[in-house]
């Protein structure tokens, strides 16, 4: 048997805690000493754990409380239910971050801040992702959406990406058949199979999106310009490829 105090130092949870857990009804001690002080056995700290992992992993104490009286079942089904939460916070989060960093590419490219286009953008990204596959609906199957709208970018890749349209945008007003045109071309295959590999009917299907959403901020910070300077440069490529 541990007292409440050496339960405490054995766990890291404070006496205080204990106590309330106590009342409440979570951890009730195994017994009293005569003097009234707590005791508690091995039942109570197998209990004990299960409450502070449950608890770390993000569940009330409610529903620590019911998920422990009902077994092994009700914890198994409320940990899958957790994990799903935790996936739809990650990608949230992921959708944030996306959110951030084109804000922050736009105001070290742009020369003023867009706030009205930045508005818009941070509407996309607050979108929940069913709204944004219905749109996309018009282009690409559903394992194709899926295909985009999870493509894992690490940082430097991401960093790489908008580093690439800030140079598309210095450069727009570049013939396609110039040298610097068909350099910005050859980067921008490069990246997009680094992306998304390289199965062509999902690239068309994806390109076809792109440009028919130009004028919209589905895909920004990919503009107008940019797409139309990339799709007259690859054509030049394509065209002069097969000349060759």
């Amino acid at each position: 048997m541990l007292t409440i105090g050496n339960l405490s130092k054995k766990t890291g949870v404070t006496v205080r805690t204990l106590g309330y857990y106590d009342q409440i009804g979570l951890l009730a001690p195994a017994s009293r000493t005569e003097g009234g002080h707590r005791l508690y056995d091995a039942a109570q700290i197998i209990r004990l754990e299960q409450i502070v992992s449950l608890k770390y992993l993000g569940f009330s104490l409610d529903e620590i409380k019911l998920m422990i009286d009902d077994g092994t079942e009700s914890i198994y089904n409320s940990l899958e239910k957790q994990l799903q939460l935790v996936r739809e916070q990650k990608a949230e989060l992921q959708r944030v971050e996306q959110a951030l960093e084109s804000m922050h590419h736009s105001i070290r490219t742009d020369e003023e801040m867009n706030w009205a286009l930045l508005f818009q953008v941070m509407r996309l990204f607050q979108q929940d992702q069913r709204e944004l596959k219905q749109r996309l609906d018009r282009y690409l199957n559903e394992e194709q959406k899926q295909h985009m709208l999870t493509a894992n970018l690490d940082n430097e890749q991401r960093a790489e990406w908008l580093a690439l349209i800030a140079d598309v945008k210095k450069h727009v007003n570049e013939p396609p058949h110039s040298a610097k045109a068909q350099q910005l071309a050859t980067r921008w295959i490069e990246h997009v199979y680094t992306m998304f590999g390289n199965d062509d009917s999902f690239l068309e299907n994806a390109w076809d999106a792109v440009r028919e959403e130009a004028d919209g901020v589905m895909f920004y910070p990919m503009t107008k310009e940019v797409v139309t300077f990339i799709q007259k440069a690859i054509e030049y490529k394509e065209n002069h490829q097969l000349l060759e």
